[in-house]
């Protein structure tokens, strides 16, 4: 059967000569595609036998190969004998060295030993201590395992007399307030292995040379208040209570700055802040005296009463506001040193213990000490400021109502002038009360002097300008006299005032 044609029997029976050619032409083109097929399973037969050959040969060449990869095993197991050999030569030269190092160190120990021993006698004869303590500072890093008894005891011996020579030495120098001489007995502390007890007995001497210089600066400063168990004399110097409070922190900040970069070459990095401890201890001390003592002469604890009790509706106030802006000026003075100094103590702190890799080591209680700076978070004088700061706005706050209120009841034209004098009288009250804020270098109090500002202008003058707008719109003049002319000249002003008020306004908040 031709296959999609017709059966060999159907061809024999085929008589129309059309569709015998008709079958003749597809048999034909049966014939070229089955002659096709069999050139291309000729040629693949010839690829086939290719493969074959190749196929046939790789035996041999495997085989050298084989061998080959033999031979390298042998080399690679011969090679990790020969180094896991020369490994353990290594390490038992490794081992070697060591015990030979050892052995050096105990020789170099035991020849430190002998000159520890008549170098502690011989620096201690001659009073060079600074050798005496390397010499004892030696003999506390060797191992007390392989000392003698006879040199241990030696040695254990002097260092106690050391320390002892050492103490009488300092107390010495404390008495006779020899800084130079106390810095180095101190230092001397941590060869000997109490350096943190050198620091402390250093930092109690700087509070006592602190304590000197404060005690004077309250004495003179006594003095000029006028008290009379401390009078002055004639061309002595007379102090406020802003320049005590400020001669005081100049004193104490210009002794730590004097002699950080000392202190840390002497008892190691980070300790300045154990000084600085002690010297805010003395800082709150003599700072709040101070501040008593400026209580007690503007009587400013009666002062805040009288102004509490001024605000009751049936109260006539006594107080006179004109007298207040000296005492405020103080007070914003007086804040203003006390935040720089806070602000360069802290920061000294702070940088000092960044430097350290453990910066905890310094922090040894976290609720009393902040971990940042090391310092006391909340002083006694930083409590006491911020209650001076709370009075101060008190009475800023009277301060500027009163002076306001006047500035409105003695309002009256200026000739040749635009506008009325109130306007220039409040807004410098305003200006005054800003600028002083700001020089009190305090956040919250500047924050809420801005808000008494604000205050004073939306509800006290605000109210005035308002008020006279309507009594000119009634015909209620409260400017000029009476007549149209009068009358139209003071309504100008008043809008002049209200114009020039908004320009103000703007300075203040621009500023």
């Amino acid at each position: 059967t031709i296959e999609g044609v017709l059966s060999l029997e159907d061809i024999t029976r085929l008589t129309d000569i059309d569709q015998i050619h008709r079958t003749l032409e597809i048999i034909h083109q049966r014939e070229k595609e089955v002659d096709d097929e069999l050139g291309k399973c000729v040629e693949d037969s010839e690829v086939a036998e290719s493969n074959l050959d190749l196929i046939e040969t790789l035996p041999r060449r495997l085989k050298n190969v084989f061998l080959d990869s033999k031979s390298l095993s042998k080399t690679i197991s011969e090679a990790c004998v020969l180094a896991e050999n020369v490994s353990k030569k290594v390490r038992d030269l490794d081992g070697i060295r060591a015990k030979v190092k050892e052995a050096t160190k105990k020789t170099e120990d035991i020849l430190d030993i002998k000159s520890c021993v008549e170098g502690v006698a011989v620096a201690m004869e001659k009073e060079e201590y600074e050798v005496a303590c390397n010499h004892v500072a030696k003999y506390r890093g060797m191992d007390s395992g392989m000392l003698e008894a006879s040199s241990l005891a030696l040695l254990r011996s002097a260092e106690t007399k050391l320390k002892d020579i050492v103490l009488a030495k300092l107390e010495s120098a404390v008495a006779a307030n020899d800084e130079k001489q106390v810095l180095r007995f101190c230092a001397l502390f941590g060869p000997l292995g109490m350096g943190d007890e050198g620091m402390e007995q250093y930092a109690r001497f700087a509070q006592r040379l602190i304590a000197i210089d404060a005690g004077a600066i309250h004495k003179q400063l006594l003095k000029s208040l006028g008290h009379s168990y401390h009078p002055q004399t004639e061309g002595e110097e007379s102090l406020s209570c802003v320049d005590a409070i400020t001669r005081l922190f100049e004193t104490i900040a210009g002794f730590i700055d004097e002699r950080s970069a000392t202190v840390e070459m002497n008892f190691g990095p980070g300790k300045i802040v154990h000084l600085i401890r002690g010297l805010q201890s003395q800082t709150d001390i003599h700072a709040v005296k101070i501040l008593d003592l400026f209580y007690e002469h503007y009587n400013i604890n009666r002062m805040v009463d009288d102004i509490g009790n001024s605000k009751r509706k049936d109260a006539t106030s006594s107080i006179d506001a004109k007298d207040m802006a000296p005492l405020l000026d103080e007070i914003a003075l007086m804040s203003q040193s006390a935040e720089l100094f806070d602000r360069f103590i802290r920061n000294l702190a702070k940088s000092s213990i960044e430097k350290l890799k453990d910066p905890n080591e310094i922090s040894t209680s976290t609720s009393t000490f902040k971990l940042k700076d090391g310092l006391v978070h909340v002083s006694s004088l930083n409590q006491r400021m911020q209650e001076l700061i709370g009075q101060y706005l008190s009475i800023e706050q009277f301060f500027l109502q009163e002076s306001v209120k006047k500035a409105i009841k003695l309002d009256e034209l200026i000739p040749d002038s635009l506008i009325s004098s109130s306007v220039d009288h409040v807004f410098f009250v305003l200006q005054k009360c800003e600028q002083r804020a700001f020089l009190t270098c305090n956040l919250p109090a500047v924050c809420a002097a801005v808000n008494l500002i604000i205050t004073a202008l939306t509800r006290d003058f605000r109210e005035i300008l308002q008020r006279n707008l309507a009594d000119h719109f009634s015909g209620r003049s409260m400017m000029g006299r009476s007549g149209q002319d009068h009358h139209k000249l003071g309504y100008q002003t008043i809008l002049n005032n209200l114009e020039v008020s908004s320009e103000y306004i703007f300075k203040v908040n621009s500023s």
